[in-house]
């Protein structure tokens, strides 16, 4: 593919309005993969001329999903007046956030736009313990009654929301609990994340990524229920036997999932700076690119498997790998390759 027109493909945005980084959000997650980019990059608020470049680049954009700085808690009003330039230029919007400071947050963030304009808000709840959230969360101040507040009132002013959990080893049994509670709310859509260690490599994280047999059964179980509950969940495949494997081989021939539709854009000082793929550019730096100056890079690999998606696991579960690099596993004597977020599920939404 001729990677000049790359951001003509580009249909969803995943945007982050500045970069206070982790020093500056209201929440101190210890798994926050912001805060190594925040240290990088001098503390810079977006503004509303580099929507309009955003915008100029990318012709086809359907769809913009606005985390905020890194979350909309810290610049609320900001997000709002972005969120209304996308729709002006007939774009859809989504907003994710953590639940600090609940329907506060929520009606500064809405304030004047129509609900049919917002795709859905998503909320970071990754367990149902409000002592555990809150040591997840690094802030005392956030709580699950605030942040159910805030989804009730999301729901009866029209808003879809979503639920969008990160599973580490301290919340792997927690997936079920945040299921069957925000189903009985109303809630029909989650999509689960792994917690990830690409930008955490080096440091000193009291987490541990879930061990590849353990995580095969959540997918599973999560697929299972989805079906039993008629609701749309989806939780990435990272481990794959021989037969998923061969699936996954065909369908992914060319390079990285998304085949270049999703953008993440980080608004900074010196420019707006781009990926196609986080997760790479976390490890290699020159997978980033300034969407004003340069040609946009992804990733090429006839191996179907990405040459980074093992520095997404940490060195306990690399050290029960073949090799102890994380690609390739055995379980009851099979063989289990590590793959980078496998979505092959598909749902009532699907």
């Amino acid at each position: 593919m001729d990677k000049v027109n790359l951001l003509k493909n580009v249909e969803e945005l995943t945007l982050y309005t500045g970069t206070f980084g982790k020093k500056g959000c209201n929440c101190s997650c210890i798994g926050c993969t912001q805060e190594s980019f925040g240290k990088k990059h001098k503390s810079y608020q977006g503004n509303l001329e580099q929507i309009r470049i955003i915008i100029e680049k990318l012709p086809n954009l359907k769809n913009a999903y606005i985390l905020g700085n890194p979350d909309v808690s810290v610049d609320t009003k900001f997000c709002n007046r972005a969120a209304k330039k996308f729709i002006k230029e007939g774009k859809k919007v989504m907003f994710s956030t953590s639940g600090f400071k609940g329907v506060e947050v929520i009606k500064r963030l809405t304030e004047g736009i129509e609900s049919s304009n917002i795709n859905y808000i998503s909320y970071s709840v990754d367990t149902m313990d409000n002592k555990k959230l809150k040591y997840l969360k690094g802030n005392n101040k956030i709580n699950l009654d605030e942040i159910n507040e805030a989804i009730k009132y999301c729901l009866t002013q029209g808003i879809t929301v979503k639920i969008q959990p990160t599973i580490w080893e301290i919340n792997q049994e927690d997936y079920k609990d945040i299921i069957e509670f925000y189903s009985k709310v109303g809630i029909e859509w989650f999509t689960f994340h792994a917690g990830s260690f690409e930008s955490l490599q080096g440091r000193d994280i009291p987490l541990n990524h879930v061990i590849p047999r353990k995580w095969m059964e959540i997918v599973k179980e999560i697929n299972r229920l989805a079906i039993r509950k008629n609701l749309k969940i989806k939780a990435p495949k990272i481990f794959l036997d021989d037969e998923e494997w061969k699936i996954y081989s065909k369908e992914n021939k060319v390079y990285c999932q998304n085949g270049g539709r999703g953008l993440q854009v980080w608004m900074q000082e010196d420019g707006l700076k781009a990926t196609f793929c986080p997760v790479l550019s976390e490890v290699m730096e020159d997978f980033t690119f300034d969407l004003e100056k340069e040609e946009p890079r992804i990733l090429n690999n006839e191996r179907n498997n990405c040459m980074v998606c093992s520095k997404c696991l940490d060195n306990k579960v690399k050290d029960m790998s073949i090799k102890k690099e994380g690609r390739e596993f055995l379980l009851n004597n099979k063989m289990v390759h590590n793959v980078c977020r496998y979505y092959s599920e598909k749902r009532r939404y699907g």
